[in-house]
């Protein structure tokens, strides 16, 4: 189980890199976009649907297990911090289980749309017809990646190795 926690921290460290580095690209993008389209009056030809359907993709769904695992995420906690610690870790472990099913649903459904659109050449319809599909299984990664981070601390929740 450490070796697996360990794996997984790592991996969620490296994917957060590659996305700290695609937030530097999109505001470099968008400002060399906007010094064009206000010097130049020629802006970068689809700016908005690469920076929109790829570049924030990898930034939210290749942060998103990070950000689960370092507690970043928005959560209104008020009621069930008055809860006794065993409550707590019952409620913790239902609603890790009920996310998991969610989620799991989620990236199945994505990776399968995903492969659809690879098999079928799908693109967007912009004048740069790119293909749609690696942004899929960008969204399924980035969703996998957090099932298994909710799975790993549901166990260590149930075997008492996590504190809720």
């Amino acid at each position: 189980m450490t070796f697996l926690n360990n794996l997984l921290t790592k991996v969620d460290k490296l994917i957060t890199y590659v996305s700290a580095i695609t937030i530097f690209i999109m505001m470099m993008w968008i400002v060399m976009d906007v010094v064009l389209r206000s010097v130049f009056n020629s802006p970068i030809t689809g700016t908005i649907e690469i920076t929109g359907e790829y570049l924030l993709l990898i930034i939210v769904y290749l942060s998103i297990s990070y950000a689960y695992k370092e507690g970043s995420h928005v959560s209104v906690d008020f009621i069930v911090e008055k809860f006794p610690k065993p409550i707590r870790s019952v409620l913790k472990v239902i609603t890790n289980l009920l996310a998991i099913a969610t989620f799991s649903l989620l990236g199945y459904a994505n990776y399968q749309k995903g492969l659809d659109y690879f098999a079928n050449d799908v693109r967007t319809t912009s004048l740069l017809q790119y293909p749609l599909a690696p942004a899929l299984i960008i969204i399924s990664i980035g969703v996998f990646l957090l099932v298994i981070n909710l799975l790993l601390e549901s166990i260590a929740i149930i075997r008492g190795k996590v504190d809720v």
